[in-house]
């Protein structure tokens, strides 16, 4: 029997599925479509919009279940500060397709962009300002992990046999999975494998380090910078966090400090092959990073929403940055492009109680500390490749990460 956690309430028994289905949708949903497109040779839209629609279904029952259940949820300043810079967002986004359309080609329809920020975007996330149960979560983590390790093995399989008709990249990726996404994917399944039940079976603890280890793979494989980052960065916390009941002891510390230094060891061995057979050039990504093309192309993109921050101060300039028509890929810029000082201070009041909420959930490790650790992962997505108009588990894991640290705030 697992040890209770400090507060645990009754209700931390009872399994909410249509919030454990959102848990799992939004963090391998998207993966798993997208590779069973490419297996089986379809077009990604015949998959992909379907999911969009499922995710949409699945929102809504878990928000008509609020009234069903009297489920608490989570109204806090932030909260609303958030909400309130949703306003400012929708309002840019409605001002910029509907009422004076930018010049330009946004890549896809009008009326698929402003549904893919409502509906896949900003509406899922509104389920998560409910606190979930311990058992949610664990109900969640386990098929989280089932098809996730399905996306990782299907993408590994694609990329190195460059089967399905793929075009992939010298990075581990497809035409439909970038490799940014690949890399997110790996990390996300890395933090669930680290953060199984500590009284779990032998066998089950070596198949999670097996799983983390190919999750590292993976993070590695994409040679993206932000999931490499942020993968390092989940595994320093997850090392030096405390247990669930009470501090680490001396040879608790040394044997995770070993581990990580063996599982680095072994992706800078990674890295070192992949170098080496000349599949990419490791090096190049990292130390010339202002060099090549895709990160000089960012740069453009930050200085150019900045004009239009500065041409418009207070209230912003645009949804988009005008020269490239798509997001400026850095969340901070974006809110100061997009809706002004006004977005920005609504964005740092978000941002510092999602980070606050997170940190105490990460440091110790008990069934709630996951959602903390992925939060932290998408906030460094936010500030390398994120947007506020699409990026849901942004927004979702850090509403998450809010409404627990709010319910655990409460007397038991």
């Amino acid at each position: 029997m697992s040890v209770p956690l400090q507060g645990m309430r009754p209700e931390d028994e009872h399994v909410t599925p249509w919030l454990a289905a959102l848990y799992v949708l939004l963090l391998v949903g998207f993966p798993v479509v997208a590779m069973v497109a490419m297996l089986l040779h379809l077009d990604s839209q015949q998959v992909t919009v379907p999911f969009r629609v499922l995710m949409a279904v699945v929102s809504l029952g878990a928000l008509v279940s609020w009234h069903t259940r009297r489920a608490r949820i989570c109204f806090t300043f932030p909260v609303i500060a958030s909400l309130l810079l949703w306003l400012c967002l929708i309002a840019r986004l409605v001002h910029g397709t509907l009422i004076d359309p930018l010049p330009g080609n946004l890549g896809s329809p009008v009326s698929q962009v402003v549904l893919l920020s409502l509906g896949a975007c900003f509406l899922p996330a509104l389920a998560f300002l409910e606190a979930p149960s311990a058992a949610t979560l664990a109900l969640a983590r386990r098929w989280t992990l089932l098809f996730g390790l399905f996306a990782m093995l299907a993408v590994l399989y694609v990329g190195l046999t460059g089967s399905a008709n793929a075009a992939i990249f010298r990075r581990l990726g497809t035409t439909a999975f970038n490799p940014i996404s690949v890399g997110h994917l790996g990390v996300s399944m890395l933090i669930l494998a680290l953060s199984g039940p500590p009284n779990s079976g032998a066998a089950v603890k070596v198949g999670r380090g097996l799983l983390g280890l190919l999750s590292s793979v993976v993070v590695v494989a994409s040679v993206s910078r932000g999931p490499i980052a942020a993968a390092l960065l989940v595994l320093l916390l997850v090392a030096f966090r405390r247990r669930q009941t009470g501090a680490l002891s001396t040879m608790r510390l040394l044997l995770r400090v070993l581990l990580l230094s063996v599982l680095i060891g072994a992706i800078t061995l990674g890295v070192m092959y992949l170098q080496e057979n000349e599949y990419v050039d490791v090096a190049a990504r990292f130390f010339d990073a202002l060099q090549d093309v895709s990160a000089q192309e960012r740069t453009q993109m930050i200085v150019s929403a900045w004009r239009g921050f500065l041409d418009h101060p207070w209230l912003g300039s645009s949804f988009v940055e005008v020269h490239s028509v798509t997001y400026p890929h850095n969340i901070i810029v974006e809110s100061l492009m997009a809706t002004g000082i006004v977005g920005f201070a609504l964005l740092c009041v978000n941002a510092s109680s999602g980070l606050r909420a997170a940190w105490g959930l990460a440091r110790r490790a008990t069934p709630y500390s996951w959602v903390g650790l992925v939060f932290i992962q998408y906030v460094l997505n936010g500030l390398s490749s994120g947007s506020l108009f699409l990026d849901a588990s942004y927004w979702s894991f850090g509403f998450a990460a809010q409404a627990l640290a709010e319910q655990q705030a409460q007397p038991v």
